[in-house]
């Protein structure tokens, strides 16, 4: 099971007699049989070493100062190990117990519900059990590959991909993100496919008039299965003609990124904050030029923002919409004529109310983001 760092994480020794004990945090990313260093050397004293022995430490902050995610149109799993050697000493000269090494563990940048119990990582590391996802528009499933997990791709009862992932000792490769073309690619549309492996895609009517009847990689069904049973995804596919969609990835529940699509109307704003002074524009001789500015603006600081709908989902994503308010980091994909242009973005929504079919018939979501920098190109 894989440990998530945004909720408290324990280690500790209950030895009766000890004073006090020392643990020992190595942190590391890469192969999970390396052996660097303790990062962390920590010590802590008993309350009461005859009737309260236990000595425990808190370590999921020491931990996720070593994990960043980042994201730039790539799907990378981003994942770091630990381990801790504890020792309990009776006193400073004395060890009591130890020194004891723990096996190695992998931790993310996930959390648990105050209500949820803990329980082993899934191979979906996603919540909802249905997707709507755009179409001729590749979308991913990260998976944990601890389980030894089969991923199946099916469009009308016929299997259209598959993949069966094997554990790896490698920290990048914990999580994969599984597409219809695999996981070593990062393609969102077949354009993208045909210029990434180095061929023309010639844009003309005849291939559009190809692309309107037949699609790319369509999916209505996933199975992912392992050790634990078999899971499944339904896919919506959405044909959107009139707005522009984009995509939105977030760092879900289980550290994992997670995209979701907003199908309908986009709506941007700018807000500007600026200093003014008046300015003497009086010359030597007692005149002046009418052209120049009497109130001069100085300081000026522009930020956008925008709000996205979600069009018509499934009651599924009413956790997929709380996850993404829960999420430290999220990023909107945009096409421009060069390719794809992910940016920061941070979720200026702070409240919502759940929505159902029952009460509300139809479920949809508008929210609220501000892009994460300054119009103006302030960086230095």
């Amino acid at each position: 099971m894989a440990i998530n760092l945004r909720s408290p994480y324990y280690q500790g020794t209950a030895v009766t007699g000890a004073i006090f004990a020392t643990l020992d945090l190595y942190i590391w990313t890469g192969n999970f049989n390396a052996s660097p260093p303790p990062v962390y050397s920590l010590r802590k004293n008993s309350i009461n070493p005859s009737t309260s022995p236990s000595i425990f430490f808190e370590l999921s902050e020491l931990i996720r100062d070593y994990i960043d995610i980042t994201f730039n149109g790539n799907y990378n799993g981003q994942a770091v190990w630990f381990k801790v050697k504890q020792t309990a000493y009776a006193e400073p000269n004395n060890i009591l117990f130890g020194p004891t090494t723990s096996s190695t563990n992998l931790a993310l940048d996930g959390y648990w519900y105050f209500e949820e119990p803990q329980t082993a990582t899934p191979s979906a590391l996603i919540s909802n059990r249905e997707l709507f996802v755009l179409e001729d528009n590749a979308f991913r499933i990260p998976i944990y590959i601890n389980n030894t997990p089969t991923v199946v791709f099916y469009k009308d009862g016929e299997v259209i991909a598959s993949e069966t992932l094997t554990p790896s000792p490698e920290s990048a490769n914990q999580i994969k993100y599984v597409s219809i073309y695999g996981d070593d690619f990062n393609y969102d549309t077949f354009k993208e496919r045909v210029v990434e492996t180095g061929g023309t895609f010639e844009d003309n009517y005849c291939i559009q008039s190809f692309f309107d009847n037949y699609s790319i990689g369509a999916v209505d069904k996933i199975t992912i299965s392992d050790s634990n049973g078999i899971e499944t995804i339904k896919v919506n596919v959405i044909e959107e003609c009139k707005y522009e969609p984009k995509k939105v990835t977030f760092i879900n529940k289980f550290g994992a990124l997670q995209d979701m699509y907003f199908f309908k109307k986009a709506v941007n704003r700018m807000a500007v904050s600026k200093e003014s002074y008046k300015s003497n524009i009086v010359s030597a001789y007692g005149t002046y030029d009418y052209t120049n500015h009497v109130n001069r603006d100085f300081n000026i600081v522009a930020n956008e923002s925008i709000s996205l709908s979600s069009g018509y989902l499934s009651e599924e994503y009413n956790e997929v919409f709380k996850q993404l308010l829960l999420s430290e980091k999220v990023w909107v994909t945009n096409i421009i004529e060069t390719g794809e242009q992910v940016l920061p973005i941070n979720v200026k929504t702070s409240d919502i109310t759940y929505k159902t079919s029952l009460n509300d018939k139809l479920v949809e979501y508008t929210i609220e983001f501000d892009k994460s920098f300054d119009t103006i190109n302030n960086i230095r």
